[in-house]
């Protein structure tokens, strides 16, 4: 009789803790899950490197204009041979009964305006002229040389290190034409040549 109530009362009981434990491995489970995977939670979506950085890096920069004053403007432009007679014409310079083709492009203005390097270099020579006034010559990549004319003020020294944009001097007097007191004579070259500045400004140099 004892031996029926014990037989009686162990089969329960175990059925009852056999359902509790599967409610709780449920729960745990349900709880894994939950954290391994929530739907609310932040996703990253953007790449964890920015490789647009590195694209940036690769992008060659593109010759500027050695001034950026609005009020500057052409005088003189660049004698090339391959213009019409007129235009030639108006691209010499006369300096004592004598002309000569012009080998730059002679920017003005009626006020005083900064002279900036058209693109990264170096200095590679500073020299005052009697008719030219100073001069600066600088080395860029590509073989390319830029030089500029009748400046003053400088702001830099030979050996100089200079980045696309900075200020290298003022606009000067040029005793060529004796037009305007603030003047600048730029040159540009590429592998030695003289090249038209209009035409050096657009230069793919990538």
């Amino acid at each position: 009789m004892t031996k029926l109530k014990l037989k009686d009362w162990i089969i329960p009981t175990l059925g009852v803790f056999v359902v509790c434990g599967a409610i709780i491995v449920y729960y745990l489970i349900g709880n894994i899950i939950n954290y391994n995977f929530n739907p609310e939670q932040d996703l990253v979506t953007s790449p964890i490197i920015d490789a647009t950085q590195e694209v940036q890096k690769e992008v060659t920069k593109k010759p500027i204009k050695p001034f950026n004053n609005d009020q500057v403007s052409i005088s003189k432009n660049y004698y090339s041979y391959e213009d019409e007679e007129k235009v030639q014409e108006q691209s010499l310079i006369q300096y004592e009964n004598i002309f000569m083709p012009n080998t730059g492009i002679l920017y003005s203005s009626d006020s005083e305006f900064d002279c900036i390097a058209t693109l990264d270099g170096k200095i590679v020579s500073i020299k005052d002229d009697d008719i030219l006034g100073t001069i600066i010559e600088i080395e860029h990549s590509n073989n390319i040389v830029s030089i500029y004319e009748s400046v003053k003020d400088v702001k830099v020294k030979i050996g100089d290190t200079i980045k696309q944009g900075d200020v290298i001097a003022k606009s000067g007097p040029n005793k060529l034409t004796n037009e305007k007191e603030n003047c600048l004579h730029f040159e540009t070259y590429k592998d030695g040549s003289l090249i038209n500045p209009e035409d050096f400004y657009n230069l793919d140099l990538s």
